[in-house]
């Protein structure tokens, strides 16, 4: 065997050992923030009593928004029903990771995750709710926005895992319109609301992406309402009304140089009170 065969199977024994570890590694990390985050939903189920969490820690009271000269009051809706069967226990998540600001449940996709919000976007992006380092990451709120959802526009990230899990799921909906059309919902849960927001458009994007900026002036908000609509996949036929904030969800979609950016936008449509 000669010299330059030698170093082709070394080159190629190093370059196997190290596929496998990125595999093993990859693996440990979807498990072990999968067992996280299963965890994690005991705090946010039917079973869950909120009657004594929100007066025991003084920032974690039931919000009382100033609205904005130029908006409605919040549309509340009394019907318990209208709204997922789940309570979460924001003290104790609290007690677990002081930047929890909220809980994402999306049903359609079955997403169901705390929200942290940290001092920039990049902490979270490589670890978990409980500060673990991994590549699943959290569910971000951006730390620029309102964390009692008063922007115009509520910027929360999340990865795209392979295992389906964090904003794994959101594809679902450009590979099944029938989850949309079944439930085209997402909910915000704030310590004492529930946010309920109607899906109106969702889409792929650039990684630089002009849907990234928030408006400012109701004017910006107009125009990024229809640039929303105009990049839609498909026409909801939701009548959106420039009264009404939103949120936004944003993932990456695709891999490599090509790697794209899945926006989906919900519209408020109304809040729960929590007695």
């Amino acid at each position: 065997m000669s010299k330059l065969e030698k170093v082709i199977i070394v080159i190629a024994s190093l370059a196997a050992l190290t596929a496998a570890f990125m595999i093993f590694k990859t693996a440990r990390d979807y498990k072990a923030a999968s067992d996280e985050y299963d965890s994690l939903r005991q705090y946010a189920s039917e079973e869950v009593s909120t009657t004594d969490t929100a007066e025991k820690v003084s920032d974690i009271k039931p919000i009382e928004l100033e609205e904005a000269e130029e908006r409605k009051e919040l549309k509340s809706n009394e019907n318990r029903e209208d709204f997922p069967e789940m309570e979460v226990d924001f003290k104790a998540l609290r007690e677990k990771n002081p930047d929890t600001v909220g809980w994402l449940y999306v049903g359609s996709c079955g997403i169901s995750y705390p929200i942290v919000q940290g001092e920039d976007n990049d902490y979270y992006m490589n670890h978990t709710f409980e500060g673990t380092v991994n590549s699943s990451g959290a569910i971000i709120m951006d730390y620029r926005d309102d964390k009692y959802l008063k922007d115009w526009n509520t910027f929360i990230y999340g990865h795209n895992m392979k295992n389906g899990s964090m904003f794994g799921s959101l594809k679902k909906l450009l590979n099944d319109e029938t989850l949309y059309d079944s439930d085209p919902y997402i909910y915000v849960y704030l310590p004492g609301y529930i946010y309920r927001y109607k899906i109106f458009s969702y889409y792929k994007d650039k990684p630089d992406s002009k849907m990234y900026w928030t408006a400012d002036t109701l004017q910006e908000y107009r125009q990024y309402i229809r640039d929303a609509l105009s990049l839609s996949v498909r026409d909801l036929g939701v009548e959106t009304s420039e009264e009404n904030n939103m949120v936004t969800l944003v993932t990456c979609s695709g891999s490599g140089a090509g790697k794209m950016r899945f926006f989906v936008h919900g519209e408020f449509i109304d809040r729960y009170k929590i007695k």
